[in-house]
């Protein structure tokens, strides 16, 4: 799903480290330029009398309601229970992934019987409060990640096995998820290639397919922004060969995932670095989300600024059209207290002071009067708008 390139208006009645990327802003300026380029477009608001003529010297005040670009992140079963949870997600988020609720290993527990009832509820809250979600994942292709009655099961077994999974999943979330990953962790696990074959993962894809035309269906790996904990290398190259094998085989593919839990490694030190990979896999000309997003060092500034080098670089990269953050609440966070946006309290950390100045900065609120012809004209970012007038006289 492309970003919307229109502006929606509704008229409201009632007239070294840090140090070296801080001091080398070349990146920054590089990027801003890029976003102003591609996330923001001229708009005009037209006024008229009651005789339908040109109103001049109105005061129209604009102000974005929603942004076009899917800002999201991932939620857990507590946002159909906590209402903290609820309103921070609210105000700071447009998009939603299921953590884990709807992986095959929260679905299938046991087997012959499917669970869905906490997704179900978790769907539920996201469309009644308008959010549009993304489908995390059918397969996880590591051993470490399957049950342990799907490790067990011989060749044929496991394949009835994995097509009553996408059978399930796919035709149960139908309608429910825009996007779907429909691997995950390819290059970081070989489970089900190793005993169903080369050809299991174009069968994955196409199926899905078969089962919801309507999904864009994504790829989904780690290791592309940064290494993870264990020092390993970055494998954009290796992922990129892996998604053109898999499209000249006849994959289906619409999209890449894009992982980017940063570890240890400095990517402040070279801050080039991300938009030369996404470039790399923007090459491939499928769109790219940021699908996982956190970071949790004990240092709560090198946090906001690694946060902040991801989210500029990747707003302003013309192959990404969506960001998902993994972790926003210390509550909840899988990589300790220093994740997410806020701490165990609510109070927001230093990463989470930082994103909410980065979205005021994507967001344009204008006032200004109409010229001769009725018009107030202004430059916004992509994304729904509320408009006052203040003149009583005008309509």
């Amino acid at each position: 799903m492309r970003e919307s390139c229109w502006i929606s208006i509704v008229v409201v009645s009632g007239l070294c480290m840090s140090a070296c990327w801080a001091q080398d802003a070349s990146w920054r300026t590089e990027a801003d330029a890029r976003i102003k380029e591609l996330r923001q477009r001229q708009a005009q608001v037209r006024v008229v009398d009651e005789q339908g003529k040109p109103a001049p010297g109105v005061t129209v005040e604009v102000r974005q309601t929603r942004k076009a670009f899917p800002f999201g992140a991932a939620i857990s079963g507590a946002i159909v229970r906590n209402a903290q949870y609820q309103e921070f997600f609210k105000s700071h988020f447009n998009w939603a992934v299921f953590e884990n609720e709807s992986k095959w290993y929260s679905n299938g527990r046991v087997p012959d019987q499917d669970y869905y009832a906490v997704a179900d509820a978790m769907a539920k809250w996201c469309r009644d409060n308008g959010i549009p979600m993304r489908g995390h994942c059918i397969f996880w292709e590591p051993e470490k990640w399957q049950t342990e009655w799907v490790k067990q099961l011989d060749a044929n077994q496991l394949r009835a096995a994995v097509e009553h999974r996408m059978n399930s999943a796919v035709n149960h979330f139908r309608g429910t998820f825009v996007h779907w990953d429909v691997t995950n962790e390819m290059l970081h696990g070989s489970f089900f290639k190793d005993r169903l074959g080369e050809d299991i993962h174009v069968w994955m894809y196409k199926r899905a397919r078969e089962l919801d035309p309507d999904a864009k269906l994504f790829t989904n790996e780690f290791n592309i922004l940064s290494v993870d904990q264990d020092f390993k290398e970055v494998q954009v190259d290796e992922y990129v060969a892996d998604i053109r094998r898999l499209l000249k085989q006849g994959a289906p593919i619409d999209g890449v995932g894009i992982q980017g839990h940063i570890w240890y490694d400095d990517i402040l030190a070279h801050p080039e670095v991300i938009k030369q990979r996404l470039d790399k896999v923007g090459a491939l000309g499928l769109p790219i989300w940021i699908s996982e997003f956190d970071v949790a060092d004990a240092d709560e500034k090198a946090n906001a600024d690694k946060l902040e080098l991801v989210y500029r670089t990747a707003y302003s990269h013309p192959a990404v059209e969506g960001i998902m953050m993994w972790i926003f609440w210390a509550g909840n966070s899988w990589r300790g207290p220093h994740g997410g946006l806020a701490k165990r309290d609510w109070t927001l950390n230093e990463a989470g002071k930082r994103f909410e100045t980065l979205m005021d900065e994507w967001s344009t609120n204008a006032k200004g009067n109409t010229d001769s012809t009725g018009v107030f004209a202004f430059k916004g970012y992509h994304g729904d708008y509320a408009v006052t007038l203040k003149d009583s006289a005008a309509s």
